[in-house]
């Protein structure tokens, strides 16, 4: 396929810091390799999203012959520079073995000392993610701002902040000392202190939107090479793990790809119109520009999907999207897949078994440790809704709505999966799809914000979080850019 104009312009520019903002389906990826292509003398690192995309990237590099450049996730690198392989690692942290073993023993009982525990949890977490160095009264104000906390995580910032931030400095330097496992952010935080110079000519970032601070700030050191910064702003919807938009964030020349092979140009037009009404209810200057493909993408009228060989079905949470699953079920759906695998959902874990026994009264077969710090089911739903804690939240509504019928559910489903090709109905969280295209798309008619309530929201101070609304918009247009023939849109 012949390049656009915009994909050469991208590939012909030699300003030390090139921006490009390139639409969902514009070819981002090929845009890269070609640039690649075209200086086979630089030394080239390409920084993939997460591993699963690096492989990817890595395999498309090697069918190319491009063997001058480097595709690495940002977290890999910093492993082998700083020998994260010497630390016993853990994908996160625990509240309850935080709440043991940092919390004083006197302080231990209570809802308090549970979202005190998770506290620390959460300010490690943002401390990692963060460009910011310094364990300060600075940190505690920026994530103030950042993560918009609840009233009773605010009175415990402002009571306890400085020994917060002293158990948080204990806490790294046992990872530090190895007394403890480290996160994989720890390492990355290490590789941020290392100030290491990096030995490439070119360093290519893809999904820019959604870079975390630290990220930034390790590329934004390696002046001594071009950077392009690749992504969308109208996908940046990571923010609940503490990403930035890197497209806003740096100076440097600007480049757009504007045009998505994925969809019509009708749908292309619909989608730019929605979400810039959307963003002018924030009174945000933002602008979608888009253009699609002559052929015809069926939005308008909805699309009749019964008839068709395999469509996948898009829903904004993992509630809306069990909902989905259940209702398929009841049509008499034979075959199911879930991008990325269905144990990802977490419909039916030891989490949600120990919520439902809690939620039966049978405490003595609780078994997750956080958990059973809870007296009631009462309890650990009022914890979720003060520390935010979505996924959280979900089990609790999965628990509450269905109750024992779990288990009988969980097993139906389970006894139709089967492998993506032979599926007839595919389902996937909007986080899940994102990269992924399909031939049908059905949205889920519930869970997507409406512009509606976004302007209801505007009007409740306690709820207005600019960032957080921003968000819920971009999760909309990611969900809605992953058709190619045709998509029933949720209401917008």
């Amino acid at each position: 396929m012949p390049l656009t104009e915009e994909q050469a312009a991208v590939i012909a520019a030699d300003a030390p810091i090139l921006k490009v903002n390139a639409v969902a389906g514009s070819g981002k990826t090929t845009t890269l390799l070609e640039f690649a292509a075209e200086r086979p003398h630089a030394r080239i690192l390409y920084l993939a999203y997460n591993r699963a995309v690096a492989d990817e990237v890595r395999s498309k590099a090697h069918g190319r012959g491009l063997s001058h450049m480097t595709v690495k996730t940002l977290h890999g690198l910093a492993y082998q520079y700083v020998q994260g392989y010497s630390y016993q690692l853990e994908s996160e942290l625990n509240e309850w073995r935080l709440l043991e073993q940092y919390v004083p023993p006197a302080e231990r009982q209570g809802e308090d000392a549970l979202i005190y525990a998770w506290l620390i949890k959460d300010l490690t977490n943002y401390y990692l993610n963060a460009a910011w160095v310094k364990l300060d009264d600075g940190l505690l104000d920026a994530y103030r701002e950042a993560t918009a906390p609840t009233a009773p995580v605010r009175v415990l910032l402002a009571m306890c902040g400085s020994e917060l931030l002293a158990v948080v400095r204990n806490l790294l330097s046992d990872m530090r000392q190895r007394r403890i496992p480290a996160l994989h952010d720890f390492y990355l935080k290490l590789f941020q202190f290392a100030k290491v110079k990096l030995p490439f000519d070119i360093i290519l970032v893809d999904e820019a939107q959604d870079t975390s601070g630290v990220m930034l700030s390790i590329i934004q050191r390696q002046d001594h090479a071009q950077r392009v910064f690749v992504g969308d702003g109208f996908q940046q919807i990571y923010a609940f793990r503490h990403a930035v938009n890197s497209l806003e964030r740096i100076d440097g020349q600007s480049y757009p790809l504007s045009q998505t092979f994925r969809f019509g140009d009708k749908l292309a037009q619909h989608l730019a119109e929605q979400i810039n009404a959307a963003y002018r209810i924030l009174g945000e200057p933002h602008r979608l520009h888009m253009r699609g493909t002559a052929a015809e993408t069926h939005f308008k009228p909805r699309p009749d999907l019964a008839r068709k060989r395999s469509v996948a079905v898009i829903c904004r949470s993992n509630l809306a999207l069990f909902e989905a699953a259940l209702e398929r079920l009841e049509k008499g759906a034979k075959s199911m897949y879930f991008e990325g695998g269905y144990g990802g959902y977490n419909f039916m874990n030891s989490r949600v078994v120990s919520l439902l026994n809690l939620k039966l009264g049978k405490r003595q077969k609780i078994e997750d440790p956080l958990i059973r710090k809870f007296a009631s089911f009462e309890d650990v739903r009022r914890f979720a809704k003060d520390t935010q804690n979505a996924a959280l939240a979900t089990l609790i509504d999965l628990v509450g709505r269905y109750g024992t019928k779990l288990y009988e559910f969980d097993r139906d489903i389970k006894a139709r999966l089967v492998d993506k090709p032979q599926a007839a109905a595919l389902f996937a969280t909007t986080h899940k799809a994102k990269g992924q295209e399909y031939d049908w798309v059905a949205m889920g008619e519930d869970g997507f914000a409406t512009r509606k309530e976004l302007e209801k929201l505007m009007d409740m101070a306690e709820e207005f979080n600019p960032a957080k609304l921003r968000e819920e918009i971009n999760v909309y247009y990611v969900a809605a850019t992953r058709a190619r023939k045709g998509i029933r849109l949720a209401p917008f």
